[in-house]
């Protein structure tokens, strides 16, 4: 059922069009006015409709004017104008604000519902193109304009063109998967296939079968034979994503296929030579896994030819803003919602975070903001592991001003509680940035009051206190 929203001056003509589209199973909402109508679609708390039936002549401003106004601020929906009475000025207006069609009056049923049939599919099928076109797009660049990243661009620009076999190496969620992606698309096997296993999701025994293969009747479910992902990306790159979980008794396998190229199904008593480039990853420190006999000191020194680097998202601060936006932008369209805007107050937050889950968190933090966020993005809707007075270190893991307390025996009941408040009211202003109204609303008091609290406490801005300072 998709919802309409129709502006209609004529009440004859709305009760018509409401009569229709509800008959088609349609939800429908009416205004008489444009700046109703307005009011409505520039809401910031009110869902998008997914059509706009709209007249051009209303009272007020004019049915062309309001589809100006709301594409000027991004917030058009698919638009089918309904009038018999627009000039061609105002029809070209239209047709370059991105209106879909045009109905005039008086209109059949049958017209109207296949200009709405047409109007809906055509946005759906724009939305699923962009859709993919992010995933296709968007999902495989690696983002970035820091040192770091310049630094890691160039050494794949140089690496990708050899045939040598590449580690890399990085903590969790810092993009390993792209770096691969990228190192096969830039290199000269780019046409072939490019095929991914990560070695930590799949049951040991399931990994074996997975890359080598297995003729039929090699174990009781194999009723047919099975090429393994050797074969499958011959010619080609594979890419093994947490090589340092692959169980120690495979690993012997999979050297010997590196050394002479030839690969064995289960249960086959033949050889088949392939040509495979091999791409790894880890976040594990191989060096020190093979010191402790958990790692195949042979396999590393095989797979570790051309090691990569690649930089935690907080040793990349200056490009947290720029995938932030990213995103947010993404994430909107895949789930359709209309594109936020993002206040400045949430960036030195982000900036100043330390990330522990590197960029995989952003991505998640960005989905959380689109799916439960307001319009626009502000600091207050971030998770509250971005706030307070809490020191983040290379793990991520904040250290609250609580737990410091607690090891304080010397305070009083109540001088121990006029801190935690204090605290905890300094991390909520810092949390809004020292919006006082944003603050007050996270800790549900009024305004007046927390203003109070402020000065009983003592707190004070931090930028005041260096003011007075210098």
């Amino acid at each position: 059922m998709s919802s309409v929203l129709i502006v209609e001056d004529d009440a004859k003509i709305r009760a018509n069009l409401l009569f229709q589209l509800r008959e088609a199973g349609h939800s429908t909402t009416t205004f008489e006015s444009a700046e109703a109508a307005r009011e409505q679609l520039e809401n910031s708390g009110k869902a998008t409709p997914d059509l706009l039936l709209l007249d051009v002549r209303l009272p007020g401003m004019s049915g062309i004017e309001l589809a100006r106004r709301l594409a000027e601020a991004g917030r058009l929906p698919p638009t089918i104008i309904i009038s018999g009475e627009a000039s061609i000025t105002e029809t070209v207006d239209a047709l370059r604000l991105g209106v879909h069609d045009f109905v005039e009056k008086p209109f059949s049923r049958e017209r109207l519902m296949q200009s709405i049939r047409n109007t809906l599919e055509h946005t759906a099928l724009r939305r699923e193109v962009a859709a993919l076109r992010s995933e296709l797009a968007g999902e495989t660049t690696i983002l970035g304009t820091s040192e770091p990243m310049d630094r890691l661009r160039e050494l794949i620009a140089r690496a990708a063109p050899t045939d040598a076999r590449i580690l890399i190496r990085g903590e969790s969620g810092t993009g390993k998967e792209l770096v691969a992606d990228a190192l096969h698309r830039s290199s000269p096997r780019r046409e072939k296939p490019f095929i991914k296993i990560n070695c930590a999701a799949i049951p040991t025994h399931l990994v074996e079968d997975e890359l080598f293969g297995h003729v039929r009747g090699a174990f009781t479910d194999a009723r047919n034979a099975k090429a393994g992902l050797f074969e499958e990306a011959d010619g080609g790159t594979l890419f093994l994503d947490e090589i340092g979980d692959m169980d120690y008794s495979l690993q012997s396998r999979l050297l010997r296929v590196l050394e002479d190229g030839r690969v064995r199904r289960l249960g086959d008593s033949r050889d088949r030579e392939v040509d495979v480039r091999v791409v790894t990853a880890t976040h594990h420190d191989l060096e020190t896994a093979v010191r402790e006999g958990e790692f195949r000191e042979d396999l590393y020194f095989r797979l570790a030819h051309l090691p990569i680097e690649v930089p935690p998202l907080r040793h990349r601060g200056d490009d947290v803003r720029l995938l932030f936006a990213h995103f947010i932008e993404s994430f909107c369209q895949r789930h359709r919602a209309r594109q936020r805007r993002i206040e400045e107050d949430v960036f030195p937050l982000l900036e100043r975070y330390g990330w522990p889950g590197n960029v995989r968190e952003l991505k998640n933090v960005c989905e959380r903001l689109v799916v439960f966020g307001g319009d626009p993005v502000s600091a207050d809707q971030l998770p509250s592991s971005f706030f307070g007075r809490a020191a983040t270190g290379e793990a991520g893991a904040p250290e609250t001003g609580l737990v410091r307390l607690s090891a304080k025996p010397s305070l009083s009941l109540k001088d121990f509680k006029t801190q935690c408040e204090k605290e905890y009211i300094e991390s909520i202003l810092l949390r809004a940035n020292w919006n006082v109204s944003a603050a007050a609303r996270i800790l549900d008091i009024q305004r007046t009051y927390l203003h109070q609290k402020t000065a009983a406490l003592g707190l004070r801005r931090p930028s005041a206190e260096l003011a007075e300072a210098g």
